[in-house]
């Protein structure tokens, strides 16, 4: 099985990062693959139609 964990929020140390890392060691103790992906630093915008 594997895990996409998102993160987006602006913190770099902030909860959400926590909670992510901490997430991600739970998966890996379970033998769960899991990638991170940051998405605070991208240029996502809303759909433009």
């Amino acid at each position: 099985m594997k895990a996409l964990i998102i993160n987006g929020s602006p913190g770099k140390n902030g909860s959400t990062s926590v909670a992510s890392g901490k997430t991600e060691g739970i998966f890996a103790a379970e033998g769960v693959e899991t990638e991170a992906v940051p998405i605070d630093n991208k240029d996502i915008r809303g759909c433009c139609i």
